[in-house]
């Protein structure tokens, strides 16, 4: 191996443990590359579906099948928290190759290139891409755990929740723009590039000095790793499993729900709003959307992380849950004049921002509850429960007539908040990480 004492400081790699300040750009950037497949699907083609004529069964079927992956997230974190190449770090192999299965797959479906009306076409082509977002999602997420110290987190937090949005507001704002001009296609292969860009960043960086940047590169495994590392599937999982059962994170689980339930309600309600009321075009939803994205994405990251961490994650998020029941019985009293744009604009507006400053919260917290040594499986586990709610969310549009309403959607979304404000009012979740001064076991797992 290559002697790291023989290096020169100018030669020495660069590396998110002793570099605050690429630590913290690393987690925005990595966080606004999942934006980018997000803005596509979630946004974008959901829009160019209602402009299209598609119906709210048929843009809740394609939203559900977008959403399946992230409910099993779980799976690809008790995976990353087994497996990977400790020399490339523990997480930064993972993060590749996901990012080079996203690119492969936007590259086949924009050569199959299905139409508006295609739907199962389209479920699959955002199953396929979601499925390797979630598994970068997921490494990218035990990447913040690991990385982070307590003092950052509120911090990190803000970049993560930003850096998502922002990503998800130019995606949503250049391909809405790129499929009204040249296709769906074409806005498969500009998403592409995107993450080809964020991938090419991942691969110079290393996670700690000393560590290999690609697999036949020189380098080791550092020690605090090979610590962490489990060695065995049966306390990998018993650890998960009793954290995931206790009673905090059991009871956290009403939150994270509402958080999918809210995010999946709120994509399918506003296209069907703005076409059927306002007679918007997609390239015009585009642009709401990625200008919605874009002001909470900033308002995240300049003031967010900062606010959050001086008024306290957990109250932050009661507050803000309840500015959402508020937005939302103000868009539900609003009805009759759902045809002035004035209205879904600031709908829009205000729905992103307060999502995108409860995911600070809630990224915090979800950290909070995870131990290092499961960090990535049980962070996905929270998350899981969260994009769960976004499957739901469409399930529910599709299959249940009243819903189909975009009215009935709110009216549902202001009760889905009030039983998130009772719980965050109830129960006192952690101020620090659980089991960061826990002992490690044998196996490699901090006894939770």
């Amino acid at each position: 191996m290559e002697s790291i004492a023989l290096q020169s400081p100018s030669s020495m790699p660069v590396s998110l443990a002793e570099n605050r300040n690429w630590r913290l750009f690393t987690i925005f950037l990595l966080y606004a590359g999942q934006g980018i497949p997000l803005g596509l699907f979630d946004f974008a083609i959901p829009a160019w579906m209602a402009v299209n004529g598609a119906s709210a069964k048929d843009i809740g079927l394609v939203v559900a099948m977008v959403g399946i992956p992230w409910s099993f997230k779980f799976v690809a974190g008790v995976v990353m928290d087994r497996y990977t190449l400790l020399s490339m770090g523990r997480r930064r192999i993972w993060i590749i190759g996901a990012q080079a299965v996203m690119i492969v797959c936007l590259i086949l479906f924009a050569i199959v290139d299905p139409g508006p009306r295609d739907i199962l076409l389209l479920g699959i082509a955002g199953l396929a891409v979601n499925t390797a977002t979630v598994f970068q999602d997921v490494a990218v997420d035990g990447l913040t755990v690991d990385i982070l110290p307590e003092s950052e987190r509120s911090m990190g937090g803000g970049l993560a929740s930003g850096g998502q949005i922002l990503g998800m507001a130019a995606s949503a704002s250049f391909t809405g723009a790129v499929i009204y001009a040249f296709g769906a296609s074409a806005a498969y292969i500009a998403c592409a590039i995107l993450v080809l860009l964020v991938t090419i960043h991942i691969i110079w960086t290393r996670e700690r000095v000393g560590e290999r940047r690609l697999p036949w590169s020189i380098g080791e495994a550092q020690d605090v790793n090979i610590l962490a590392q489990s060695k065995s599937w049966l306390p990998l999982l018993l650890a998960a499993l009793k954290n995931t059962l206790s009673v905090r994170s059991f009871l956290w689980f009403v939150p994270l729900l509402t958080t999918g339930l809210t995010y999946g309600t709120c994509i399918v309600a506003v296209p069907l709003i703005a076409t059927a009321h306002t007679g918007w075009a997609e390239d015009q939803l585009g642009s709401l959307n990625g200008t919605a994205q874009l002001i909470a994405g900033l308002a995240a990251i300049s003031i967010g992380g900062f606010a959050i961490g001086k008024i306290g994650a957990q109250r932050a998020l009661w507050i803000l849950r309840i500015g959402y029941m508020m937005l939302l019985s103000w868009m539900i009293w609003s009805a009759d004049s759902w045809t002035d744009p004035r209205i879904l604009v600031s709908f829009a507006i205000g729905w992103f921002l307060l999502y995108s400053l409860c995911g600070i919260s809630t990224v915090v917290i979800n950290m909070r509850l995870s131990p290092p040594a499961i960090a990535a499986t049980q962070f996905s586990v929270f998350m899981a429960v969260a994009n769960m709610g976004i499957s739901l969310a469409g399930i529910l549009v599709a299959s249940i007539a009243v819903l189909a309403e975009p009215k009935a959607m709110l009216v549902f979304l202001v009760a889905v908040q009030a039983a998130s404000v009772l719980v965050l009012l109830v129960v006192k979740f952690p101020t620090r990480q659980i089991g960061n001064d826990a002992s490690v076991t044998p196996g490699g797992i901090a006894r939770v």
